[in-house]
């Protein structure tokens, strides 16, 4: 059963050059599977709506919920889902497929069978599939953590699809940490990797290149980030943004690091959004919330952190300052950023890590905020 529930916090923000949010909460399932880790988007029926997607890592399998109804279909009834997945068309069959990672492997679910497939059985906190060599297929990329788990996040593992040979294999040595995302750093038109200090230029050739590193981060020492990347001052360029992910109790910084002419020259500006956040900030995304042509930066905390929020940091302009508007003073984990009704403001999809309820905050800001 849904359940709405009307959130409207954040009065008009007219007079500091903002316009007003609004945000509306939609239960998607309480009782989704148990201890939701997975949650990623796409979609999966190809009406044309972004339909939700959750794993638990004690029960209840892999799921899809059927935008705009959120029916229940199930992808997988049982497997230990751990904490990232995405979605690609892993078979060029026209449609998307699931790509999953449980606590010892990295999966993908052929649609619309659901028919499991074996990427490799390694343990990875983070996984990203893009076409890193230009050849049509899609790659994948996983890290782990180096917070909690015994393997850390020293090692970046690259997997190439070979027709007729399955999944190869390269693993490059990273600093110990936590963050994976992959974008275009230099423009140049194939996909980089971005570590919480560090970017690796993509040499093409992804297995047997040199994936060169550069440091973007020389003032940001905090190993366990959340990372997402726009271009947050309108120049252009991708910039990054970084929230602590990882451990309760400490205080660090959300930052954006601002992306210079020449992205490889380690002249990259760090520009503080918010100077002290405890280390629990397991999302972070950009997006134009307001719509009023610059993105914003929402955030959240886990459920074990102090002051449980969900936020979204208002640009006032050019990344210079900033607003702090509370979505809601409640908890979530590995946020997504989506707009399931079609309308052009960005939602935000997500669930604690630690039970079963499975929320959507829609964001119903007035049309007359854009500008």
């Amino acid at each position: 059963m849904i359940r709405l529930s009307r959130i409207v916090l954040g009065v008009a923000l007219a007079a500091a050059g903002g316009a007003e949010l609004a945000f509306e909460r939609v239960t998607i399932d309480a009782e989704g599977p148990l201890d939701v880790w997975l949650k990623t988007v796409g979609d999966l029926n190809r009406d044309g709506r972004v339909d939700l997607i959750a794993g638990g890592v004690k029960e209840g399998g892999l799921v899809w919920y059927e935008n705009p109804g959120w029916k229940k279909h199930v992808i997988a009834p049982t497997g230990a889902f751990s904490t990232d997945g995405e979605v690609a068309d892993m078979d060029a069959d026209g449609d998307l497929d699931v790509v999953a990672i449980t606590t010892r492997q990295i999966l993908w679910f052929e649609n619309p069978t659901w028919k499991p497939h074996l990427i490799a059985d390694v343990e990875v906190h983070d996984v990203e599939v893009a076409d890193l060599d230009g050849d049509g297929r899609p790659d994948i990329v996983g890290r782990n953590q180096g917070a909690f788990r015994k393997l850390g996040g020293t090692a970046l593992h690259l997997f190439r699809l070979e027709p007729g040979s399955g999944w190869k294999q390269r693993t490059l040595e990273v600093p110990d940490g936590e963050g994976l995302l992959v974008a275009d750093v230099d423009r140049d038109g194939d996909p980089d990797i971005i570590l919480e200090r560090h970017w690796l230029e993509s040499p093409g050739e992804i297995l047997e290149g040199s994936w060169v590193s550069h440091d973007y981060g020389s003032g940001w020492d905090y190993p366990h980030t959340f990372i997402a990347a726009g271009d947050v001052n309108g120049d252009g360029r991708l910039d990054v943004v970084l929230a602590p992910a990882e451990r309760a109790g400490g205080s660090y910084r959300i930052s954006w690091l601002e992306a210079p002419a020449e992205p490889k020259a380690a002249s990259w500006r760090e520009h503080v959004i918010d100077g002290s956040v405890e280390t629990v900030h397991h999302f972070v995304g950009v997006a134009d919330f307001d719509r009023d042509g610059r993105l914003d930066v929402a955030t959240a905390r886990m459920h074990q952190g102090k002051n449980p929020e969900i936020s979204v940091y208002v640009n006032l302009g050019r990344g210079a300052k900033w607003h702090k508007h509370v979505v809601a003073p409640t908890s979530s984990h590995s946020m997504r950023i989506v707009d399931v009704d079609g309308d052009g403001r960005p939602d935000l999809y997500g669930a604690n890590w630690r039970g079963r309820g499975i929320d959507l905050w829609r964001n119903v800001a007035p049309k007359s905020a854009a500008r």
